[in-house]
């Protein structure tokens, strides 16, 4: 085969592979779904960035991912640099900006996250602090189903609440990130070991001893070399704690061998500083000194891995107290000085100190505000209230002004009515009064005193029935007035006066032959000698119809046949 062809074949398998080693874009309707299948096909391309650009090319190719891929591509830069750098700090800072912009606040935890994620791996906690208290700030009121890899987000949140020390807040965030998690993956054991690491730091073992061990059951059945070695490694912290150092080395002798047979080095490195701890306490200094070496060589090929670097210092330097030696003493007391001043902005105790105050000036911070709060809310409701009562007040005002506008109208509708009725009595009387006497002009004013009290009946009857009914009662100006203008003593005598002019021979035979019969019966007796009707009767008198009937049954009883000779024409 000739060169040439070798060469087009080697250039089309190098395009094939290159066109294979792209990312793919689901085309689900539900965009977070579509970010958290992107998500997964994450990859580390280590040094070679430009194969990480090829990869994610689809995403710079579709402007609703443009957040998603400066993200990624931050992550790349950080592989290839491993260390903070330039490159990725512009690409996570960019990604967080398109996110704010675009107002999708999923996006907006996501990218802040994942920058406080490359933060935390380097150990920068002064700088990650305030995106930390802002991501928090942002996140507590979400629902799950609004955030981008729930299960993961509330996790990283838990650990780095954990590193500052906040073990009650780190349980609260590992408990969701235990609620959203799948069971029986290496992630749902990563949360369950670090709830049980905080229950240690509480002081809560038993808790403790129940996660770890959940933890060690579940990773083993899952095939989790790794974290089964890290929760052997969590467990000999609760032995050490008791002081059964023998059970803490058998824990942590397993661990290292599991983590190196993984080729987990930060796991061994840990391990084996911790087994130094124990190793010391319980005297074996020269077994100590052996696993610090280890651990050493692994510290120092990872600038972020100082603090480790420090604490293996430390334990060099007690061993060689202990055995009252001075060998390199020296040079192991220069590099701690130079290491702890490197820690100063970036790890150990001095930064993880600063970064918890800078937690606890929010959280005082954030106390302020909510009692200014408080306060503003005390004033708004107070004049709220102030407001509810001046409306209610008005209300009450208005409310009584048209009741006594009401009354006004009422009172003045009704003084018109016994005005009116008034008139009518003074002119019926005025006529009267203006021709001469006679029987004839009293059965006129009594005709027209029955039309009277029929209409002040009427009267008093529509004011009871409405809403004037109390005005009545209080003044009784219409029931006044209607007594008026029943028979009076005066009415009587000047109606019997003319009477006896008009039938002096019937009103004598009453006087003469039936001297038993009252005043009261001689009324009804006369008005029925002039044909006035039982009714009439009733009304002129002020007494009801049946009381004329009844009166009126008592005399023919009483009179027998005289009652009818009183009727009988003279």
């Amino acid at each position: 085969m000739s060169a040439k062809k070798i060469y087009f074949i080697v250039l089309f398998l190098h395009a094939v592979l290159i066109n294979a080693q792209k990312l793919q874009i689901n085309s689900s309707k539900n965009y977070l779904h579509n970010i958290e299948y992107i998500l997964r096909q994450e990859k580390n391309f280590g040094t070679d960035t430009i194969v990480l650009k090829n990869y994610l090319l689809p995403l710079n190719q579709n402007p609703k991912y443009q957040v998603v891929y400066q993200g990624l591509l931050a992550n790349g830069f950080s592989n290839a640099y491993n260390s903070i750098n330039k490159t990725s700090d512009s690409y996570y800072l960019n990604s967080i900006q398109k996110a704010k912009a675009s107002k999708n606040i999923s996006l907006e935890i996501w990218s802040t996250l994942n920058y406080i994620n490359y933060l935390y791996y380097y150990r920068n906690y002064i700088k990650l602090t305030p995106f930390l208290l802002e991501l928090i700030e942002k996140i507590e009121p979400l629902a799950a189903n609004q955030i981008i890899t729930a299960a993961e987000t509330y996790k990283r949140i838990g650990w780095i609440l954990y590193t500052f020390g906040d073990y009650n807040k780190s349980l609260h965030y590992l408990r969701l990130a235990k609620e959203t998690a799948a069971k029986n993956t290496s992630e749902y054991a990563s949360i369950m070991n670090s709830i049980g690491m905080n229950y240690f730091n509480i002081g809560n073992h038993k808790m403790a001893s129940f996660y770890l061990n959940e933890t060690a059951k579940l990773s083993k059945k899952i095939h989790d070399e790794v974290r089964y070695a890290k929760a052997l490694g969590d467990l000999a912290l609760i032995s050490k704690k008791k002081g059964d150092y023998k059970k803490a080395i058998a824990l942590l002798k397993d661990d290292i061998q599991i983590s190196e047979q993984n080729k987990s080095d930060q796991n061994t490195m840990y391990a084996s500083i911790l087994l130094a701890e124990v190793l010391v306490n319980d005297k074996q200094l020269e077994e100590a000194f052996t696993f610090l070496n280890k651990a050493e060589s692994i510290a120092i090929s990872k600038s972020y891995f100082k603090k480790s670097e420090l604490q293996i210092i430390k334990l060099k330097l007690q061993i060689l107290k202990l055995q009252d030696s001075t060998e390199n003493e020296l040079n192991l007391r220069r590099r701690m000085i130079v290491i702890e001043d490197s820690l100063q902005n970036e790890d150990g105790d001095i930064a993880i100190n600063k970064a918890n105050w800078l937690i606890e000036k929010a959280k005082y911070q954030q106390n302020i505000d909510n009692a200014e709060k408080a306060v503003k809310y005390e004033t708004t409701l107070r004049y709220f209230y102030i407001i509810i009562f001046m409306m209610l007040f008005s209300a009450v005002l208005l409310v009584f002004m048209y009741f006594s506008k009401q009354y006004k109208s009422r009172h003045l509708r009704y003084e018109e009515k016994v005005k009116s009725l008034e008139l009518e009595k003074l002119k019926i009387e005025e006529n009267l009064s203006k021709v001469h006497e006679n029987l004839k002009s009293q059965i006129s004013y009594l005709k027209e005193k029955n039309i009277q009290i029929k209409n002040l009946k009427l009267a008093i009857e529509n004011v009871k029935n409405s809403s004037s009914s109390y005005i009545e009662k209080r003044e009784r100006k219409l029931s006044t007035l209607l007594e008026s203008h029943l028979m009076t003593d005066n009415n009587w005598n000047a109606f019997r006066r003319e009477f006896q002019k008009e039938y002096p021979e019937f009103y004598a035979l009453i006087q003469q032959d039936f001297p038993e019969i009252t005043d009261s019966n001689k009324r009804i007796l006369l008005l029925q000698k002039l044909d006035f009707s039982n009714n009439e009767i009733a009304e002129l008198l002020g007494i009801t119809n049946d009381a004329v009937k009844k009166s009126k049954q008592r005399l023919k009883k009483k009179l027998g046949d005289k009652y009818d000779s009183l009727f009988n024409p003279i």
